[in-house]
């Protein structure tokens, strides 16, 4: 896996355990930088997920005498 997918899976762990240390009395530059945090990492995953994402006709594999074989693209 990705480090980014890895950050995405333990955001969770990580907003509880930042909420449970106080930032839920944070200042308003404390929220500010979280929020800049949490966009910066929307931003990579859009950016990284974008590169991967699927273009053009889809061609499913077929099954051919017990062994999978990819459909060729045109």
């Amino acid at each position: 896996m990705r480090w980014i997918e890895l950050a995405l899976m333990s955001l969770p762990v990580v907003l509880a355990v930042a909420w449970f240390m106080g930032a839920r009395h944070a200042s308003f530059r404390g929220l500010a930088v979280i929020a800049g945090v949490l966009a910066v990492l929307g931003v990579l995953l859009f950016w990284m997920g974008d590169e991967r994402g699927f273009t053009g006709a889809y061609r499913p594999a077929r099954l051919q005498n017990g062994q999978v074989i990819p459909s060729q693209g045109n």
